[in-house]
């Protein structure tokens, strides 16, 4: 390969790589977050989701539904608390999760790959920490500054994001419910999705900070190095 299409392959899969983290880490908070039981205890009693249902195992409930999700079985969700509108809607969002989640590992692989294959065509250990440096930065900054617009937008409006969010991946009609017998509505309020929203959006933030900031470590390493050898070199000279 002659170094202009080194160069030139270099710098897609560069490309690739950047726009790739940040789907690594949404979706990587995503799925840490919509499966974190401890996270729906505390949703629950903040919108007294134990005083509307209290009749109810609510955990029990909400462990077989998360149970379902993370399973790859396409069936309808085996529970007598929801009537069967409700285990069609859940059947859908189980068929999404299942699409999200398998999109996160390839995401995650492609990750590798590029990673793997950018060291491999930069060759020099020098020249591979200074590049990922820089990525990490680009990748690190475009991931937070993407997380901040989402969050000014849920926060602004989040009823407009949800209604929008649910027209896009779902049927119309398929996923509004009546409280008063729907018990779906009860358990996982509206409230609920915006807190869910909020954690993966904050997650993201963190995360997307001290990736730029592991960039900025790793070209602060290049330039000391650099510098040393540029003094090594110097005294030689000198000695001479």
């Amino acid at each position: 390969m002659n170094a202009k299409n080194k160069k030139i392959l270099i710098s897609l899969v560069s490309i690739l790589l950047i726009l790739d983290v940040p789907l690594v880490l949404y979706l990587f908070n995503f799925k840490n977050t919509a499966f974190d039981e401890n996270f729906y205890k505390k949703e629950f009693q903040k919108y007294n989701v134990y005083g509307k249902l209290q009749d109810y195992d609510v955990e029990k409930i909400n462990n077989d539904v998360l149970n379902y999700l993370k399973s790859e079985k396409e069936e309808s969700i085996k529970n007598d608390f929801f009537i069967q509108r409700e285990k069609e809607h859940l059947l859908d969002v189980k068929n999404l999760i299942q699409k999200t989640i398998n999109f996160y590992y390839f995401s995650l692989i492609l990750f590798f790959i590029l990673l793997i294959s950018l060291a491999f065509l930069l060759d020099q250990n020098i020249k591979i920490v200074k590049h990922f440096g820089i990525i990490f930065i680009i990748s690190g900054a475009l991931t937070f500054f993407e997380a901040f617009a989402f969050f000014a937008a849920v926060n602004m409006n989040f009823s407009s994001a949800f209604d929008i969010f649910h027209n896009t991946f779902f049927q119309r009609g398929t996923y509004t419910f009546d409280p008063s017998f729907e018990n779906i509505v009860n358990l996982y309020p509206e409230q609920l999705f915006f807190g869910i929203a909020q954690r993966i959006i904050f997650n993201t933030l963190i995360f997307s900070f001290f990736l730029s900031l592991a960039g900025i470590l790793f070209l602060a390493a290049v330039k000391y190095n650099a510098l040393k050898i540029k003094k090594y070199i110097k005294g030689i000279k000198n000695r001479r």
